[in-house]
């Protein structure tokens, strides 16, 4: 019995060896997609259909609102990209911005106290003079008002608007032209009342006879320029501050001569300072300030203070019959001593204030109200030249000040 249930087991042992040595036939090959044939030439493939198309768009989120409570379960994106705003960019926006405005301007006048008579050369006697025009300047002035021109502008060198540069010029010039006579002595315009006067004197007795009228002018210019570098100390996004540190020069100057105001000299029509007493005040000096401004619903309050220290330097011209001229006194003619070559050169300060109010109109300009204030601390002046009781010219204090309207424009 044992020996049967051995060979079943050997036979079994055997059967089941031979089954595992046969190989496994290999899977079915899997059928691949048939290959779509190629498009004839010249024609694109069909378009792809549009996912809309066969899928339902997705359902809108609403928005936070009056009605609407905020939901922490969605991400809300802005409606728009922010600006590009911040502690590292300053305002306002442009990195190049210009100015102009034009402005109503007050000046203080320094009267002559009397009428001026000039000298004329004589043919008679060498280095001898004859009575010549009057001119009745006592108690006038150029125009205590009168229309100026301001123009300011500038850049900034970086894209945050930090540090850059910024200039400004102010102009005023007024004229006041008034009627002369010459008695004994003829005044002649040959090129025009606006040019060079000729002054023609008569001897005894035809002066008694002969009376001329002439139109003479009194003028008064200043101009004052400065340019500087600035750089930021504060920065917000509605306020700013600045500070400023460059060069500013100063140019006053008072003139007196014969014949008419001229609107169109060219570069020869000088020849009207053939017959002319001028004072002219230079200055130039370094300067340093504080500039900012503040912004709010679209207006603005802008401003700047500045000081500038240097020297300025005055100078006494007469050409032609105003030399050896005299003025008149209780006591008859008097010679003006302090009409005569003078020139010198004093320390000054010049402080500038300017002070502005105005709103954004669009993205690049802005309008604006303004009022500035600019001292000279030393300057002589024409009426102080014209008084008979000075020997010397004699040096003052000057100030222009001006309230204007301009636009700004920031790119």
């Amino acid at each position: 019995m044992r020996s049967r249930w051995a060979l079943v087991v050997a036979v079994a042992l055997v059967g089941t060896l031979r089954a595992a040595a046969q190989p496994v036939p290999p899977p079915a090959p899997t059928q691949l997609p048939p290959i779509p044939a190629a498009p004839p030439v010249g024609l694109l493939p069909p378009l792809l259909p549009v996912p809309g198309a066969t899928q339902p768009p997705l359902a809108e989120v609403p928005r936070p609102g009056p009605a609407i409570e905020y939901d922490h379960g969605y991400q809300y994106l802005p409606e728009r990209l922010p600006e590009r705003r911040g502690a590292d960019v300053c305002g306002p926006d442009g990195r190049w911005w210009f100015a102009p405005s034009l402005e109503l301007s007050w000046v203080p006048a320094r009267f002559a106290p009397s009428t001026v008579r000039l000298a004329v050369p004589s043919l008679a006697v060498p280095g001898g003079a004859l009575p010549g025009p009057l001119v009745p300047v006592g108690g006038r002035s150029s125009g205590r008002f009168d229309a100026a021109l301001n123009l300011m502008g500038g850049h900034w060198f970086g894209e945050t608007n930090t540090h850059g540069v910024e200039a400004s010029l102010f102009i005023r010039d007024a004229r006041n032209t008034f009627t002369g006579s010459s008695p004994g002595s003829l005044v002649l315009f040959p090129r025009g009342r606006a040019r060079g006067a000729q002054v023609v004197a008569f001897a005894d007795p035809a002066t008694v006879a002969v009376v001329g009228a002439f139109p003479a002018t009194l003028g008064t210019f200043f101009a004052s320029f400065d340019v500087n570098y600035r750089h930021k100390l504060f920065c917000s996004d509605a306020a700013r501050l600045d500070f400023l540190i460059g060069y500013r020069h100063a140019y006053l100057e008072d003139e007196l001569y014969l014949g008419d105001r001229a609107t169109d000299r060219d570069e020869d029509g000088d020849d009207y300072r053939l017959n002319r007493a001028g004072v002219t005040n230079s200055f130039h000096g370094g300067q340093i300030g504080l500039a900012g401004e503040v912004r709010a619903n679209g207006w603005f309050v802008a401003g700047a203070v500045k000081v500038a220290f240097g020297g300025v330097t005055s100078e006494v011209e007469t050409t032609g019959t105003f030399v050896g001229a005299e003025a008149r006194t209780l006591a008859g003619f008097r010679r003006l001593g302090a009409l005569g070559p003078f020139e010198q050169t004093e320390f000054a300060v010049v402080p500038a204030l300017n002070v502005q109010v105005g709103r954004q109109i669009g993205e690049h300009a802005r309008v604006f109200a303004g009022y500035s204030f600019t001292y000279l601390s030393r300057a002589a002046r024409l009426g102080d030249v014209l008084n008979p009781a000075l020997t010397s010219p004699i040096l003052t204090t000057f100030w222009a000040q001006s309230v204007g309207f301009g636009a700004e424009f920031r790119f």
